[in-house]
């Protein structure tokens, strides 16, 4: 983020960290979105950290499993998955009901618990899900939980 004429001048020595300069918009920006890029980074590090240590846990090998999750929303992510053609768009019909989200979160925290395996972030995401269905959104689309953690800001 800057001025047209801080981003000119910055461009070539940024163009060497990249191969593209995405311009967030003004002053502060850039480090705004830096900080939410962290952020999300070191958040997925810490739950791709607990799926490996529950697929260990189970006896499951994990190459297979990283190449299996690797072809979803969970190796993919959602920014480019699920939310483009769903919430984004406005379109919470249901691909994947946030019930039914909720209902294998359950399981698989329940799992890990009988395996002795932390499911720190899973028990966090569990409580959003939850919150969403009390809410009335349990027969949405899951990427209807944007809009939860929205009202949840107040947004």
């Amino acid at each position: 983020g800057g001025t047209d004429e801080q981003i000119a001048r910055a461009r070539p020595i940024l163009m060497c960290m990249g191969n593209e300069l995405v311009e967030a918009g003004g002053p502060g920006m850039g480090i705004r979105v830096k900080l939410i890029n962290n952020y999300m980074s070191i958040a997925l590090n810490a739950l791709s950290s607990e799926a490996a240590v529950l697929c260990e846990s189970l006896g499951l090998n994990l190459d297979v499993a990283i190449k299996v999750m690797s072809g979803t929303a969970a190796g993919k992510g959602h920014f480019t998955t699920t939310w483009p053609c769903k919430v984004l768009k406005g379109d919470l019909s249901p691909a994947f009901m946030v019930d039914l989200a909720l209902k294998d979160l359950r399981i698989a925290v329940d799992v890990a618990r009988e395996t002795g395996a932390p499911l720190n972030m899973g028990i966090a995401a569990e409580s959003y899900y939850a919150a969403a269905s009390q809410d009335g959104k349990g027969r949405q689309d899951w990427s209807a939980l944007l809009n939860q953690v929205r009202q949840q800001a107040g947004l």
